[in-house]
């Protein structure tokens, strides 16, 4: 099989091409993202990198090779770049731009030299720019999306076809400079495949960014977005899930209500950006003495519920006494940063088999309304009497 050089050149050029035309369809509206922006002006350089290449026989040499170098190096520059946002938040460092200050002057330097010092030092630059991205996506991406994987390996494929061309110039060199075949064809060969790879890892780098944005609304649309707990709608989820759970295998599950006392005279006295603040202070707290298996739910305004799966009346009731006692000890600061001191009441039950997540908040929130009537700042546990008084107006 013989390997047609012009016709991988304009592949690059349609594969790119098309990468951008993606990218652009995906930056509009709520797919506008700063990484994908970079990465649609560094296909579109690749792109038109290639194309000064194709068009090498109706331009002079020089002009076509330079334009095209300079195209590709700007090219390896936006991507590293849309690395740099996606994977830490941030712009490239400060020695990336003066390295590819240095790869552009380098470049018209080389385009009078032997081919294989031209082609050995052009691929020795573009390594060493594609470097930084590569080492980013397979220390910090490998942890992340699952699709940025795949921007990893084909990274460093691209990586190790350019370093490949550096030692292929070299023996291409060795041997005799001022041969062309089957140097110059294989060496051709071999940067194609370098961007190949390149190309597969910027459709990678879409999917990730996609798999990114869907994570991120799921986030959303089950975690309250002030304190980090889960919505109310997930928490009801997540505690149906736990009571089936514990009848199948004969565990008990409890159901703990929170409610900050009079909160509303925070809200009124200090301001709601404190009331806020307060919010997530006491969200929190509660957050570090909770198990693993533990759900901390924000049910509206300030009420929260925790799930305790493998916990009876008795352990849930320490632990909202360990909740209760922390948060009193809290020390927040007040407008004008005057102490502000906060408690909580909380109502605790255990799910019998027969309940419902519906019925067992219910009696939580009985235990909790007792809670108030009796001084607020404490715990009480809901018994029989609360439990029928629960079903009855649950019933009416």
């Amino acid at each position: 099989m013989t390997l047609h050089v012009p016709t991988l050149v304009l592949i690059l050029v349609v594969g790119f091409g098309l990468l951008t035309l993606q990218l652009g369809m995906a930056g509009r509206g709520a797919l506008s993202r700063g990484e994908l922006r970079r990465l649609s002006w560094a296909s579109l350089a690749f792109s038109l990198g290639f194309a000064c290449f194709a068009v090498r026989g109706w331009l002079p040499a020089w002009a076509s090779l330079l334009a095209g170098n300079w195209l590709l190096i700007g090219g390896l520059a936006g991507l590293a770049a849309a690395v740099s946002r996606h994977l830490l938040n941030r712009g490239l460092p400060v020695w990336h731009h003066w390295l590819v200050l240095v790869a552009l002057l380098v470049t018209p330097l080389v385009l009078d030299a032997a081919t294989p010092l031209r082609a050995g030092t052009m691929s020795g630059v573009m390594g060493v720019l594609l470097l930084f991205c590569t080492v980013s996506a397979l220390r910090l991406g490998w942890r992340g999306e699952l699709s940025f994987r795949v921007v990893a390996v084909m990274l460093l494929l691209a990586c190790l076809a350019l370093w490949g061309r550096v030692a292929l110039a070299l023996v291409w060199w060795r041997s005799d400079p001022a041969a062309t075949e089957p140097w110059q064809t294989w060496s051709s060969v071999v940067f194609m495949l370098a961007f190949m790879a390149v190309l597969a890892a910027g459709f990678g780098f879409v999917l990730a960014t996609f798999e990114r944005m869907a994570s991120q609304m799921r986030e959303l649309a089950s975690v309250d977005g002030l304190t980090g707990a889960c919505n109310h709608n997930t928490t009801v989820s997540l505690l149906s899930h736990a009571m089936e759970r514990a009848r199948r295998e004969g565990q008990p599950v409890a159901f703990v209500m929170l409610d900050l006392d009079h909160f509303k005279r925070v809200n009124d006295r200090h301001g709601h950006a404190v009331g806020d603040q307060v919010l997530k202070a006491v969200a929190a707290c509660t957050r570090s003495r909770l198990r693993g298996s533990d759900v901390l739910g924000r049910l509206g305004g300030e009420e929260f519920g925790l799930v305790l799966p493998a916990t009876g009346a008795n352990g849930a009731r320490h632990l909202a006494e360990q909740v209760r006692l922390a948060v009193e000890a809290l020390e927040l600061q007040g407008d004008g940063g005057q102490p502000l001191r906060v408690t909580l009441s909380a109502g605790v039950a255990e799910a019998a088999r027969a309940d419902t997540p519906e019925t067992l908040m219910h009696l939580a929130d009985k235990a909790l309304y007792q809670a108030k009537q009796q001084g607020r700042n404490r715990v009480v546990v809901a018994d029989e009497w609360m439990r029928s008084s629960s079903l009855q107006s649950l019933m009416s």
